[in-house]
């Protein structure tokens, strides 16, 4: 098949899963109604960034903001990335536009370096479609589909690293893998990929160590200068420090127990899955890691291809334990969604047999509801609602007048605090101007007079503690309405 027509098809799929699923169509879907607070944070950044290179205001959490910078605990380098498609998909879905942009330009890298079949694309697009969650995502504002289409990429420049072995081909995979690792430090495991080919070079494999080393040098100088602190410990690195301190069997301790309590979570997700609980995240990924190995481990037996397994195989393993033992484990599991995309591609590739009876496994999950994340109700596609859309418009315009009055140049002046757990939508952020920046603060911190507010703008509920707080204090209602109300500071 030419390019042309992978893309068409890919796109046809795409599109055409989501408007029959979830029953509304790409175009009208409509961000402000959605209950995934995280995707405002997403756009807003980009739309900043695309129109003024950063934030003007303070992007982060409890009245916190990185030590270099005004971007969240997830920037800057996601946002630089999705720029790149960002400066021409634009509009208020710029981010899933660019996420569609993200998983056609993977999937087409890999289809074609994997040179996969016609009939083997309808399995993969199968196997997506029972999966249902990585299609979700894409169509969302969150940045899990920048990082399918990341390891898809990784695999097709890997292949054609194999069969070629051309300058441009390393050149590529080295770009990919170090991208990767900037916007996510476990990512430091695509990594894998190029040493594997490098071996046994030894100036290959010195070449990708130090590419390995400098970008994750520089995610560790991003997370700790240019992110701000997130409400909890995203990142537990307790074992890291005990290890600088020199307390290797304290540190070999801590990590053995949490890594069974981590492993005992899952083991309960999992159960609950398969007693139709809805989810399954780990589910399908223990799934497809157990038919991956069983399909290794027989390939070896057999003296049969079994090189792109191993790397998935190792890939997805140091990423889960390092979801396992840094990242809190209910959180964790929506990230195991990409290494399914990566087991799945492999399985395509190499073992397409398994890989056609792993999807009729998926299939009667799904059918089951276990699996399909629209079974419970809270998987939907956000469609337009007018009431809120007006409501969004009116707080834009005050915010813009209130905006045109503000002089100077300190970022708190452009930043409004959305008071988080309370009443009030976090879809009305979308109102925010291009360039203001939004804080995510928990209600109780806002309400403890101890904490002071430097945020310029607060967005609470009527009735709230935080309100009452704001009116003591004189703080000034710029806009009231039914989905949130809005002070500002005198």
């Amino acid at each position: 098949m030419t390019a042309l027509a992978v893309l068409v098809g890919a796109l046809i799929f795409l599109l055409g899963y989501e408007w029959i699923v979830y029953q509304v169509p790409p175009w009208q879907i409509y961000l402000p109604a959605s209950s995934w607070s995280d995707e405002v944070l997403y756009s807003k950044q980009l739309a900043a960034v695309v129109q003024y290179g950063a934030p003007q205001g303070y992007f982060g959490f409890n009245e916190s903001h990185a030590e270099i910078g005004t971007f969240a605990a997830w920037g800057p380098m996601v946002f630089l990335l999705y720029a790149i498609p960002g400066f021409v998909l634009r509009g208020d879905n710029a981010f899933l536009w660019c996420n569609l942009f993200f998983v056609l330009a993977g999937w087409l890298v890999f289809v074609r370096a994997a040179r996969l079949s016609v009939p083997r694309q309808l399995l993969f697009a199968a196997a997506l479609a029972c999966l249902n969650a990585p299609v979700r995502y894409i169509f969302s504002a969150m940045q899990e589909p920048l990082h399918y289409g990341l390891v898809l990429a990784v695999l097709g420049t890997g292949l054609l690293v194999r069969r070629t072995g051309r300058k441009g081909a390393w050149a590529a995979l080295c770009a990919l893998c170090a991208a990767a690792t900037l916007v996510r430090p476990y990512n430091i495991a695509l990594w894998l990929y190029p040493l594997a080919l490098a071996w046994p070079r030894r100036g290959a494999l010195l070449r990708c160590l130090a590419g390995a080393g400098a970008s994750l040098a520089g995610t560790l100088v991003l997370m700790s200068k240019f992110y701000a602190p997130y409400f909890f410990t995203n990142v537990d690195l307790t074992p890291v420090s005990m290890l600088a301190r020199l307390q290797v069997l304290s540190a070999c301790k801590y990590t053995a127990r949490k890594l069974l309590t981590a492993l005992e979570q899952v083991g309960q997700e999992a159960v609950a899955a398969l007693q139709g609980d809805g989810g399954g995240y780990y589910l399908v990924f223990l799934l497809l890691l157990t038919v991956t190995a069983v399909c290794f481990a027989w390939a070896l037996y057999r003296k049969a291809p079994c090189f792109w397994k191993g790397c998935a195989l190792g890939t997805s393993l140091v990423v889960f334990a390092a979801l396992m033992l840094m990242y809190r484990t209910t959180e964790a599991s929506r990230h195991t969604l990409v290494l399914d995309l990566l087991l799945l591609a492999t399985l395509l590739l190499e073992s397409p047999r398994p890989a056609a009876g792993t999807t009729a496994g998926l299939a009667v999950l799904t059918a089951a509801g276990i699996v399909a994340l629209t079974a419970n109700g809270g998987f939907g596609v956000p469609g337009y609602r007018p009431a809120i859309a007006g409501e969004v418009e009116a707080l834009q315009a005050a915010l813009t007048r209130s905006q045109a009055q503000v002089q100077g140049d300190d970022p708190w002046d452009r930043t409004i605090a959305y008071s988080f757990l309370d009443d009030a939508h976090a879809g009305m952020l979308y109102a925010a101007p291009t360039g203001m920046g939004v804080q995510f603060d928990e209600n109780s911190y806002l309400a403890d007079t101890s904490h002071s507010i430097y945020s310029r703008y607060i967005m609470t509920g009527p009735g709230s503690a935080v309100e009452q707080r704001l009116l003591a204090e004189g703080w000034e209602l710029l806009y009231q309405g039914e989905y949130c109300t809005v002070y500002e500071r005198p």
